[in-house]
């Protein structure tokens, strides 16, 4: 019975759909600054940014990338949190829209980004004590209703609660097309109500009740957004909505951070986003623990041991400083945790995947050579299952340069993870294959 408990116990802690809290201290690892101490990791880069550019004079945006599971909620939920306790003797009301929750993120318009960012936070502003958002929204609802009437929308009983119009449009794609046209004439209505009256007063009461000297719109979940080709010419709807309505995404008065995905931001497109924000694309990077060259980095392995580690101890309600010793209990030698390890590429997700996986197949601890060996067999196969003629040869050319191809389906490899694309410190990012996939013939 203790060796079941000791497996349940593990397998909620390497969850691998849940991002660490800003407060769940013991289990993260701040593997960035460890591997370069310099304080260019993520969190230090974009809450110095927003600190010195904090005030209504000088909003910025800036756009976060990576792969979907290399950590962006976790390291927002940090940023989040150190702006809003003060950096510098300066504080940051943060509001933090996850699009995801009230979007359908297979369609997703610039006017119903605007709508959520503004109801979220019209919400967040209440929370903080100030309720002058909510009357000035719950009018402009009432005014955007008056103008539906006759659409699909007006058949459901939504009210004016801006919780049960969020997720009737999130719901009833059909009454989407219609409410999008009425909404999209009225965007210049809601800049003006946000620009002009909310955030004027918000700043106010912000910085007089709780000594916030400005607000920061984060929006994460939009880096999940798939891509498509819309119509005949060859636009996605990534550009679309990130490069075409880039000025109506930036029309909100103060400054914001937006997750992209990476195959846009990686993409020739790049150059064009950087022009349209006034900024470089960041990245929350892979944990690297292969050089280019193919020679393993001590360091990186270390850190995904730790963060294996720390899910263990608590799991096996053990001290955090004992996350060496507990992460060697879930295998049978150091070997087999080494060769997990690497078969990750350094994606945690991946990682905490391949550990639940696993525990899946035993009845007892420790994990033995035979459980490793059959499930990265299986995983590698089904893989590779997925892959056309067209997209080895891509595959066969990144393994031999470590470089993107002309092929635009390199991206799609990028995007599901047949390519992982690594960014060590100052250096250029370079590519290498999922390691799962040395497992099989290409």
């Amino acid at each position: 019975m203790g060796v079941m408990a000791d497996i349940d116990a593990l397998y909620r802690e390497f969850d691998p759909l849940r991002p660490l809290e800003a407060l769940d201290h013991d289990l993260y690892v701040d593997w960035q600054h460890e591997l370069d101490p310099s304080g260019a990791d993520v969190k230090s880069r974009l809450v110095r940014t927003f600190v010195r550019n904090a005030g209504p004079e000088r909003p910025i945006v800036r756009l976060l990338t990576g792969h979907k599971g290399s950590g962006k909620t976790t390291e927002l939920n940090r940023v989040s949190n150190r702006l809003q306790a003060g950096s510098d003797g300066r504080k940051v009301f943060v509001s933090t829209l996850f699009a995801q929750r009230w979007l359908d993120i297979e369609d997703v318009q610039p006017e119903d980004l605007v709508l959520q960012i503004v109801r979220q936070l019209v919400a967040d502003l209440r929370a903080a004590g100030m309720g002058l958002g909510e009357q000035r929204f719950g009018s402009f609802l009432r005014s955007l209703w008056e103008r539906a009437r006759g659409t699909q929308l007006e058949t459901f009983d939504v009210g004016l609660d801006p919780l049960r119009f969020s997720f009737s449009l999130k719901d009833f794609p059909s009454a989407r097309a219609e409410f999008r046209e009425v909404l999209r004439g009225q965007l210049p209505t809601i800049f003006d109500l946000v620009n002009r009256e909310l955030l004027p007063a918000a700043r106010a009461h912000l910085r007089d009740a709780h000594g916030y000297e400005d607000v920061l719109l984060i929006v994460d979940d939009l880096d999940k957004i798939p891509q498509k080709v819309l119509g005949g010419n060859r636009v996605t709807n990534h550009e679309s909505l990130f490069l075409d309505n880039a000025a109506t995404l930036r029309a909100i008065s103060c400054s914001q951070l937006l997750t992209i995905p990476i195959e846009l931001a990686y993409s020739p497109a790049q150059g064009r986003l950087r022009d349209d924000y006034g900024a470089s694309i960041v990245t929350v990077p892979l944990i690297p623990i292969v050089t280019r060259e193919g020679e393993p980095i001590a360091q990186g392995e270390q850190a995904l041991a730790e963060i294996l580690g720390r899910r263990a101890a608590r799991a096996f309600g053990a001290d955090p400083g004992d996350a060496a010793a507990s992460v060697e209990r879930i295998f049978a030698d150091r070997d087999l945790l080494s060769r997990v390890l690497r078969m990750s590429g350094g994606h945690v997700r991946s990682l905490l995947v391949m550990l639940t996986e696993m525990l899946d197949r035993v009845g007892e601890l420790p994990i033995d050579a035979s459980t490793v060996d059959g499930y990265l067999s299986r995983s590698a196969k089904a893989l590779a299952r997925g892959l056309f003629a067209a997209d080895r040869v891509i595959l066969r050319e990144v393994r031999q340069t470590s470089e993107a191809t002309e092929d635009s389906r390199f991206f799609d490899l990028l995007r599901n993870h047949y390519v992982f694309a690594y960014e060590p410190g100052d250096e250029e990012y370079w590519y290498g294959l999922n390691p799962l996939l040395a497992e099989v013939d290409l």
